[in-house]
């Protein structure tokens, strides 16, 4: 069954071509006319933005560029130090629709492959998209919350859709990902000057700030609020992984190797980003998985090695890094931290849910006794939490932050069904990406291969545990890159 998940093509692009060139040029058409009647000049901007972008379709191959280095290197610092350049994000998102829409038309046109197949959770991304279309346009909610959610949550699917479609050559996909590991060497300066410039900074800023959140690297941060150092820790560990790799291959030396990882892991070390916990577990077996029948004793010993820098973060980020003038012991520290992640007390002052209660709440609200909400939900954006703009179901169970990670987001916005949806596309994904790995090229092909499998993997973590892959556009970003690095690499058969 796993195997057929994994392996089943889509619709030829013969059948395909028809529909998905009638069915874009529709939906641009009806998109167009509902935002230019709405007379929201926001968003008339951004269709109107998106017409213009599509002049680059000829040279989809700068767009690419343009959404990798954007939204991972120049977007973030950009917009904390000068917040009036907030809207510029936007830009990146439009090419990233634009991508989406070039997908299509390299179906429709043919230029897709040569018509090889791709691996089935391509055709189940379309299949998630398709129903979040069209079962936000049935659900409650105001125009301006579906509208601007679709775009949140749909605005860098299009990196997967032209990865697996466009025939891209395995010259440019190296550049790419090259050019995404340097960008993760870039993350220590960043963080260097994030940790002793920005954090002493913060420290006498209200209560809700907490100073060390700022080191997050070139990702999303406010200076005067939270910051995006999950994705940090996520894109750091991935590319540890793929170093990891490449010296066991023999691809780099030892000395090299050791150098590249302190550049990787040292900003992990310089702020409290509890995820990494999460993470390292996933990167090791990743990076050394394929140890435990060829080399279980060697396995032994990097289990060691791994358990102890997880002791090590532990330490760090709970009895050094976690203290905050109050008079707790570690073992406190530590009880507080499982009792907000696993216990009773909720986020956000105590008052609302956790992690352990959010999705048992979503279910007393729903279970049998409201069948069509349970499989549907209730919109895109319904859970969405905003001070200026929540969602509708977020209004309605105010102070709560019933969409406080991935998965009660999902259940709240799309139901079982799209949640169904959302999930068989990583799992189907991380399949792909493991035959790949077992398949691959020794040296740069394979370590590649295995930092997907780590990428798509801790994705999956994720979902229970946190909500921004869902709204975060670096996040989102990472995520249809690795997608869609799959689906190249499956289906052009091409090695990187």
């Amino acid at each position: 069954m796993f195997s057929w998940i994994a392996t089943t093509p889509l619709l030829t692009s013969r059948k395909l071509a028809p529909a998905a060139v009638t069915a874009m040029f529709v939906f641009v058409a009806v998109l167009g006319g509902i935002v230019i009647g709405s007379g929201n000049f926001v968003l008339m901007a951004i269709v109107l933005g998106g017409l213009v972008g599509a002049l680059l379709i000829g040279s989809i191959g700068i767009v690419v560029w343009v959404v990798l280095i954007g939204t991972l290197l120049v977007a973030g610092p950009l917009v904390m130090h000068f917040p009036e350049a907030r809207r510029l994000p936007w830009l990146f998102s439009m090419m990233g629709l634009l991508l989406a829409a070039a997908a299509t038309l390299y179906i429709g046109s043919g230029r897709d492959l040569q018509r090889k197949e791709a691996p089935a959770f391509v055709a189940m991304a379309i299949a998630f998209v398709v129903f979040v279309i069209v079962n936000s346009a049935l659900s409650d909610g105001g125009l301006d919350e579906k509208l601007t959610a679709m775009k949140r949550l749909l605005q860098y699917w299009g990196v997967l859709f032209i990865f697996a479609t466009a025939p891209f050559a395995a010259r440019n996909v190296r550049q790419w990902v090259m050019a995404v590991f340097l960008i993760s060497l870039v993350q220590l300066p960043f963080a260097l000057y994030q940790r002793i410039v920005l954090v002493p900074l913060r420290m006498n800023m209200p209560e809700r700030v907490v100073p060390i959140d700022i080191v997050a690297g070139t990702f999303e941060a406010d200076l005067w609020g939270g910051a995006n150092n999950n994705t940090m820790a996520f894109f750091l560990l991935v590319a540890a992984v793929g170093l990891l790799s490449a010296y066991r291959d023999g691809l780099i030396s030892g000395a090299k190797a050791f150098l590249l990882l302190a550049i990787v892991a040292i900003p992990l070390g310089l702020g409290e980003t509890k995820m990494v916990l999460l993470f390292l577990p996933i990167a090791f077996l990743a990076a050394y998985g394929d140890m435990v029948r060829k080399r279980p004793g060697m396995f032994a010993v990097a289990s060691v090695a791994a358990g102890t820098v997880i002791a090590f973060f532990i330490y760090l980020y709970v009895g050094v890094l976690g203290a905050d003038g109050r008079s707790l012991s570690f073992d406190q520290r530590i009880a507080e931290n499982l009792e907000y992640n696993v216990g009773e007390a909720g986020y956000y002052g105590g008052g609302g849910l956790n992690r352990k209660t959010v999705i048992p709440f979503w279910w007393s609200q729903h279970g049998l006794n409201t069948p069509v909400a349970t499989v549907f939900g209730h919109g895109i954006g319904a859970s969405f939490h905003s001070e200026t703009d929540p969602g509708h179901i977020d209004r309605k169970y105010a102070g709560y932050s019933v969409g406080l990670t991935g998965l009660s987001a999902l259940l709240w916005d799309v139901g079982i069904l799209g949640t169904g949806l959302y999930l068989a596309v990583l799992l189907a994904a991380a399949l792909a990406a493991i035959k790949l790995s077992g398949r691959a090229e020794p040296g740069f092909d394979r370590a590649v291969c295995r930092a997907l499998v780590a990428s798509v993997f801790m994705q999956i973590a994720l979902v229970p545990v946190a909500d921004m892959m869902l709204l975060v556009p670096s996040t989102e970003v990472l995520q249809g890159l690795t997608l869609g690095l799959i689906a190249w690499r499956w289906r052009s058969r091409q090695t990187f």
